[in-house]
């Protein structure tokens, strides 16, 4: 199955990605469905869910760099996997200092390290941001992709105008810093409008709400809505639905091809020229 891919940084990252989550037993439902998670997603699963994704099309994990995730992957490249790893900084409460396990996190070789978008949102409301362009630069020294994550369309905005050097941002359609498990339709048009006007590739989470959207009609509002040079990273849980994985990746796909053939459609195209002093941090077009 062919996928379109998009650039970040000097790598082509398929569209769909697959999210880590499950893997990490995080549902974003209960306690229950977490441990229900965990106790499924064995090493083993991992990798078969991992081969399922590369026979598919799809070629890059979105994951936490936890030792747990770490080890997995390390296992699965060395049984021949190939994926691509877009590595998630942990929360700051699982590390004592940021820089030392970066260092930890590059020995495993990702393509690019993002720091996490619940920590980006604390670090925004303390005041504190700013403390992360040491980080960033640490990122960029070990040659991998630099990303910044957030839940927050106003925190995107704001990183983008300050000039924050990154390759990419990973934004959340769903305002969970602020809403928890509340998915708001308004929350998503927010965010669909701050990814629109940042002109760097911009990976979407929370797609499909963590399972409380359809997928088909969850997808095409997505390629709808974000720019051609964005992707989105999609956890995928198969013990109740063994093919999900296909199923998602044919219907990205089918989306994609049915939008290539439909004029003025948003999901293809250029992309979007929007320069850094043409963006307010509410969200509007400055005259």
């Amino acid at each position: 199955m062919k996928l379109p891919t998009i650039s970040i940084a000097s790598h082509r990252v398929t569209r769909l990605i697959i999210g880590g989550n499950p893997y990490s037993g995080i549902s974003h439902r209960s306690a229950a469905a977490s441990k229900t998670m965990i106790d499924y997603y064995t090493t083993h699963q991992i990798m078969a869910d991992l081969r399922q994704a590369e026979e598919n099309g799809i070629n890059t994990v979105l994951a936490r760099a936890d030792r747990h995730i770490m080890r997995v992957l390390n296992e699965y490249w060395n049984t021949g996997g190939t994926i691509q790893w877009i590595a998630q900084t942990p929360k700051d409460t699982e590390y004592a200092d940021l820089n030392e396990y970066l260092q930890i996190i590059a020995r495993y070789k990702p393509i690019a390290i993002y720091h996490h978008g619940g920590t980006t949102d604390k670090l925004y409301a303390e005041g504190q941001l700013g403390s992360l362009h040491e980080s960033l630069k640490c990122i960029r020294d070990l040659d991998c992709a630099v990303g910044l994550g957030t839940h927050d369309p106003q925190v995107l905005k704001y990183c983008y105008t300050e000039g924050y050097d990154v390759d990419f941002y990973v934004c959340a359609l769903y305002n969970h810093t602020r809403h928890r498990e509340l998915y708001l339709p308004d929350d998503r048009d927010a965010a669909f409008a701050a990814i629109n006007a940042i002109p760097l590739p911009i990976i979407a989470i929370k797609v499909l709400a963590a399972g409380r959207n359809e997928p088909r009609e969850a997808f095409q509002l997505a390629l709808e809505n974000i720019k051609p040079t964005d992707a989105m990273a999609v956890g995928m849980y198969t013990q109740f639905q063994p093919d999900q994985i296909h199923q998602n990746a044919l219907t990205v796909a089918q989306l994609i091809r049915k939008s290539e053939n439909e004029p003025n459609c948003r999901t293809r195209g250029d992309g979007y020229n929007r320069s850094r002093r043409g963006i307010r941090c509410d969200g509007a077009r400055r005259s």
